[in-house]
């Protein structure tokens, strides 16, 4: 018999047992205690928005939160591709700047490219006006049925104005004016409204969001699409008006005739809560490309969304583009994500 192969197996040492077993344990805690970075990690990302400005004494109403991206998560890495390689091609197809802000109103997750930069809202200022109105009539039911002249004089020279269907002169309830304000995306109606507009409601609207407020330089006033985001959830969660009158807000975006955006990315008959909004990039009083903007609720079938698309371009058609491709890529990414459901 080879004496280079033992009779019998050698008994383990302890010291290599305990070692093992410290090597073990020390895994287990230490796994254990990463995965509760990471939960601490997510849980201090998300940040309560709560009403301010409020005379409360007791509540404090919470309006929505702020939480991480879902990449961050390892959530709609797809999809954040797909906007990229969407607003890469927009960069080479006449547009300078494109930002997308995309948010699952089902399971509160979003993701953006370029979320933070900021455009001229214009138009897409209407809809915290319509807030406003609606506020205000929360205290006062009738307020709605007051009626004004419309007086389209109060325009300004707008390069995106539409034809108006109301008649200058003749007197037209505020729930009408809202309506066209909203629906037609009417500027006679809007400076009419502004014009009668109570401040305290209007200003109310941007301090409970925490969101900077134009006051008279809405000329000058920038706003990011993530930022912007807010109105519509606070809409669809109904946190700031009450339910009536958060479904009525967004009913009437859900009317909206502007088609050339987020609506022609969807299937015809797909319901989409929006407003869009027309900027003129002008230098030396000479034009040179349009801001345009579309942000609302696509509601995509059991699983609505929210998706804001704010672009800087040399004409609207290459603009109009910009946000129909990202619209359809989404749609698709979305149907794609709950398809088994």
């Amino acid at each position: 018999m080879d004496s280079s192969i033992p009779t019998k197996r050698r008994q383990s040492s302890p010291k290599i047992v305990f070692g093992v077993a410290g090597l073990m344990i020390g895994f287990v805690f230490g796994y254990a205690a990463g995965k509760a970075n990471e939960t601490n990690l997510v849980r201090d990302s998300i940040v309560p928005i709560k009403e301010l400005g409020t005379s409360y004494q007791f509540v404090r109403p919470l309006l929505a939160y702020r939480t991480p991206e879902a990449t961050d998560l390892g959530e709609y890495t797809a999809l954040k591709s797909a906007f990229q390689a969407r607003v890469d091609s927009a960069l080479r197809s006449g547009a300078s700047r494109v930002s997308v802000y995309f948010r699952d109103l089902d399971a509160g997750r979003w993701i953006g490219i370029n979320q933070e930069e900021t455009y001229y809202p214009a138009s897409l200022l209407k809809v915290p006006t319509m807030i406003a109105y609606y506020k205000e009539a929360e205290e006062n039911p009738s307020l709605l049925k007051d009626t004004v002249a419309y007086d389209p004089r109060v325009l300004p020279n707008a390069p995106f104005d539409v034809p108006s269907a109301l008649v200058p002169a003749r007197s037209y309830t505020l729930h009408d004016l809202i309506r066209a304000m909203i629906v037609d995306s009417d500027n006679g109606a809007t400076f009419t409204l502004l014009e009668r507009v109570n401040p305290h409601y209007l200003q109310s609207v941007y301090v409970a969001l925490g969101v900077s407020d134009p006051g008279d330089d809405s000329v000058h006033y920038q706003i990011s699409a993530r930022t912007y985001a807010l109105f519509f959830r606070v809409l669809y969660n109904a946190s700031y008006l009450s339910s009536e009158y958060s479904e009525r807000a967004l009913e009437l975006l859900s009317q909206a005739t502007f088609t050339q955006g987020l609506i022609a990315g969807v299937p015809k008959g797909t319901v989409v809560a929006h407003k869009y909004g027309e900027h003129v990039l002008s230098t030396n009083g000479v034009a040179t490309g349009v801001e345009l903007s579309d942000c609302g609720i696509v509601y995509y079938p059991k699983h609505p969304y929210l998706l804001c698309v704010m672009t800087s371009a040399t004409d609207e058609a290459s603009a109009e583009k910009s946000i129909a491709d990202i619209s359809s890529v989404t749609y698709a990414a979305v149907g794609a994500q709950y398809a088994s459901q």
